[in-house]
């Protein structure tokens, strides 16, 4: 019975993702449902407290806008506010028409197919089409334009509940999320190596956890971008190891699937001599891979067997003893950009990562 209810999880759901635990799945999911309820419960006690008739506009914007991160509430609160202006503007003109034409739907139609046109181009427009049904459509008594003004209130009160509530309530910390999410690469990078070591390990499961890789690269990214707006202040001086993290992962993770490949074709070659090879590789990035872990737990005192920065490097001039022309052209990449690492996580130099 477990096992059918987890397969029909997986297989429909995709929860959780391949690579994750539940653990990761469900403390987002739990911090983005307390969020989405404080916010509509603050649109409601705002929309009381001002006497607004038609409250229910705010709840649903602010259900609508409130999304998991500030850079998506954001967005999604600029495409609402884009799409309520555009849309009150449409809703003024098909009042407009029904008042000289006597007619209820034509004005509708006329008005809302441009506005169709306009979201099937730019999408972010789709919120204008939805605008002109709650302010058109939706039934009202007296003049046709003072609802209109209620329920636009109403909508401009939920984007901004949703802005203050993102910022405000429950907000996971960016640096945070990237350095453990760049701990997640570089330990991914380090089993990616290892299956290619493996007899057993065909290129297309290789190919499987690269793209494991590159969708923990896109949530890297997504967290830095988070960061940046969490302050007004520039985050490549505010925080510039922080900001060197995505084009620092995308260049090893380039890399490590060019020694992959040269790992692989040796193996089939019958080399001998990669076993040595991939445990100096492993041990590098797992050092990386620590280094960042310290700084997500926010543990300064090191770790009596972590190795030193100094360890690390010497030990990379070694990779580049290979005998095949090809391990080592792709090992001298590998060891210049591992040595960036190690200068931008192991000793704060955010410089190192210049040139990527």
């Amino acid at each position: 019975m477990m096992s059918a209810l987890k397969k029909i999880t997986q297989t429909w759901l995709m929860v959780p993702p391949k690579g994750s635990s539940w653990r990761e799945v469900l403390r987002p999911a739990t911090r983005q449902t307390i969020r989405v309820l404080v916010s509509i419960v603050t649109a409601w006690v705002v929309g009381m407290t001002l006497h607004l008739q038609e409250t229910i506009w705010a709840l649903v914007t602010a259900l609508i806008v409130t999304q998991s991160s500030i850079t998506q509430t954001m967005a999604t609160a600029r495409d609402q506010i884009t799409g309520t202006l555009l849309g009150a503007v449409a809703g003024i003109v098909a009042v407009l028409l029904e008042m000289w034409t006597g007619l209820r739907w034509l004005p509708f139609w006329i008005v809302l197919a441009p506005l169709a046109f306009l979201a099937a181009v730019q999408t972010n427009l789709r919120f204008a089409c939805i605008t002109l049904i709650i302010v058109y459509l939706f039934p009202s008594e007296g003049s046709p334009f003072l609802p209109m003004v209620t329920r636009l209130t109403a909508i401009m009160i939920g984007v901004v509940v949703s802005l203050v509530v993102s910022f405000v309530v429950l907000h996971s910390s960016a640096r945070k999320q990237a350095f453990h999410t760049s701990s997640r690469i570089l330990r991914r990078l380090d089993g990616l190596l290892e299956g290619a070591l493996d007899q057993k390990t065909g290129w297309r499961e290789i190919e499987t956890r690269n793209e494991a890789c590159v969708a923990l690269l896109i949530e890297l990214e997504g967290a830095v971008e988070e960061a940046r707006r969490e302050r007004f202040s520039d985050l490549e001086k505010r925080a510039p190891v922080l900001a060197a993290l995505p084009r620092l992962m995308r260049r090893l993770l380039n890399d490590t699937m060019l020694v992959a490949r040269a790992i692989a074709t040796g193996r089939a070659a019958g080399n001998t001599g990669l076993v040595p090879l991939y445990k100096s590789l492993s041990h590098t990035l797992r050092a990386l891979a620590h280094s960042c872990e310290q700084r997500f737990v926010h543990k300064q005192d090191r770790h009596p067997h972590q190795p030193e920065d100094k360890d690390i490097l010497e030990l990379l001039p070694r990779l580049e003893e290979q005998t095949r022309p090809e391990m080592r052209f792709v090992m001298s990449l590998f060891k210049d950009d591992l040595e960036r690492a190690v200068g931008v996580l192991m000793r704060d130099d955010a410089s190192a990562a210049k040139g990527l």
